[in-house]
């Protein structure tokens, strides 16, 4: 696994044309706790994707941290997570992510689907 960044240091990174997730695919989500023995358990989200126009790595984690609101559909008529738009930045709650935001403006929006907020963010390649 090779380190990105975190927090707003990765925001740039991804939304400063580094890293572009646009019609890239993820494969998996992994949701769990995990102990913190300073702040207690925290529930963390592992998002898998695979890249399509990225020249020298193709598969990306990103590890949201001490999220605090998460919502995801699925739906087996429709393709699994395939990125067509998405919307990330960060808010006085966290960071925020959608994967299927209701329009790509820079605010969030309630009609935003398939997203994270946490508190913490960190990326890898893997």
């Amino acid at each position: 696994m090779k380190y990105i960044d975190k927090n707003e240091a990765l925001l740039k990174f991804m939304t400063g044309e580094k890293i572009n997730i646009l019609s890239a695919e993820i494969n998996r989500f992994d949701i769990f706790y995990k102990e913190d023995q300073l702040n207690g358990d925290q529930l963390n989200i592992d998002v898998y994707i695979t890249l399509m126009y990225f020249k020298s790595d193709k598969e990306l984690k990103l590890q949201f941290k001490n999220v605090t609101e998460y919502c995801m559909y699925h739906n087996s008529t429709h393709h699994f997570y395939y990125i067509e738009r998405y919307k990330f930045l960060k808010y006085d709650k966290g960071f925020y992510i959608s994967f299927d935001p209701y329009e790509e403006i820079s605010g969030i929006q309630p009609e935003d689907n398939d997203f994270i907020v946490s508190k913490e963010i960190e990326g890898h390649f893997l």
